[in-house]
């Protein structure tokens, strides 16, 4: 039974923590920053009717090079449980077209676990591929997707050692801000869907809908100071 309560955990956790910024595939540039919240989480039936399992993420993210950012998020409402969810990464650019496609890698590490139960914190890092750019003639809407994979460093007997977690969005953009000091400023919105494991059907403590692995649903929001004509 423990090692279905860790997979359910660990599931929620990593399904969501990747939704605070959901859009990877461009880095920031040096010296910009991002601040981002979400909301959502992987879609269950325990309580009755199909809904996300709550979660409320924070984080920003920061240039580090035009070419390497570095983020961190933490689930804010989990917190309110005594749950510790947050992760750190950085991600690095691979291929950018100014108005066009982008592609990144992240490498990211996970620490979840209940501060009730200190020395039952684990850690989990994470690798993934971010692809995503605007639509043709429409470019204040983003397509974005990719695929992240992260690792149990001690699996359970029965259980995997790798989530693998492919995720499609789309980004609205509003019109960017340009205040007369400062960096200019762009708001954008997002709905991102992941599905992490997508055959695993062993049982869970969560009544995972659909019943294969872990279909998220989450709603994302961000505002980027600077960097916007990357």
């Amino acid at each position: 039974m423990r090692g279905v309560a860790s997979r359910s955990l660990v599931i929620a956790a990593l399904g969501c923590s990747a939704c605070a910024a959901p859009n990877l595939s461009r880095t920031v540039g040096r010296g910009n920053g991002e601040l981002h919240v979400s909301a959502g989480g992987p879609l269950f039936a325990t309580l009755g009717p199909t809904i996300p399992v709550p979660h409320a993420n924070v984080g920003g993210r920061y240039g580090v090079t035009d070419w390497m950012d570095v983020d961190g998020n933490i689930d804010a409402l989990a917190l309110a449980f005594q749950i510790w969810a947050m992760d750190l990464a950085a991600s690095f650019q691979l291929l950018r077209n100014p108005g066009g496609l982008a592609v990144a890698s992240s490498a990211r590490f996970y620490l979840l676990g209940d501060l009730d139960d200190a020395p039952s914190l684990r850690a989990y890092p994470e690798w993934g591929v971010h692809l995503g750019g605007p639509v043709p003639g429409v470019r204040w809407l983003q397509l974005y997707g990719g695929q992240t994979m992260a690792f149990s460093l001690s699996p359970p007997r029965e259980g995997s050692a790798v989530f693998w977690t492919p995720f499609v969005g789309a980004e609205a953009l509003m019109p960017a801000r340009r205040p007369r000091r400062g960096k200019p400023r762009q708001h954008g919105l997002a709905l991102h869907a992941s599905w992490t494991n997508p055959w695993d059907d062993r049982a869970s403590v969560l009544d995972y809908r659909p019943r294969y692995g872990a279909m998220g649903i989450y709603l994302g929001y961000r505002v980027r100071f600077g960097g916007l004509e990357r």
